[in-house]
């Protein structure tokens, strides 16, 4: 248990540090509630829906950046998995989560927990998940490690993931967009 709570805490702050290193340029900020979807595979296969509280950030840099602009999304869950392992007994998991999702101007890293409290109709299993992973900007690809608080239902579900989830925010999407055509423009003009 140490070294799940020793690995949180590395995870908190190797993420908090890549978007620390704001200067002085200017930000764009931005805060909506979004869909998100997922799909993982676990014991079995599964599939996510739910609402995104999403923090999207990204920052004007001095220099242009043609590729990608420095990001980082965040924000609170409240989503539904369900299990496609037995279709004869369906297993649902309403959840509560945390991500960060974070590419700075060298790396990036994916961030998350959640409060997960499965259920066959007949038995609960409340358990708790961290994830890391890669930002793919709005799509993030993760591991998940499940620790439950019974284990009535630990031998249907599995304690490792695999996970693939997708926010859609358009907004963001399209101001980043955006943003980049600016600071391309503004190359080609330094250029000439």
């Amino acid at each position: 248990m140490k070294a799940k709570i020793t690995i949180l805490i590395f995870g908190l702050l190797f993420c908090a540090t890549l978007y620390g290193q704001e200067r002085s340029d200017s930000i764009y900020r931005s805060t909506r509630i979004v869909s998100r979807f997922g799909l993982n595979v676990q014991k079995s296969y599964g599939i996510e829906c739910g609402l995104f509280l999403n923090k999207f950030y990204t920052r004007f840099p001095r220099e242009p950046v043609i590729n990608f602009l420095p990001y980082a999304s965040s924000g609170f869950y409240i989503s539904t998995e369900l299990s496609l392992r037995n279709f004869d007994r369906i297993l649902i998991g309403p959840k509560l989560g945390w991500e960060l999702s974070v590419i700075g101007e060298t790396h990036g890293s994916f961030f998350g927990v959640e409060f997960i409290n499965y259920t066959n109709f007949e038995n609960y299993c409340p358990a708790l998940m961290l994830k890391i992973g890669i930002p793919l900007m709005w799509l993030n690809i993760g591991y998940g490690y499940t620790m439950f608080f019974e284990n009535t239902l630990e031998e249907q579900i599995g304690k490792h993931r695999l996970t693939v989830t997708y926010t859609i925010n358009r907004n963001a999407d399209k101001q980043y967009k955006q943003i980049k055509r600016n600071l391309k423009e503004r190359n080609d003009l330094k250029k000439e």
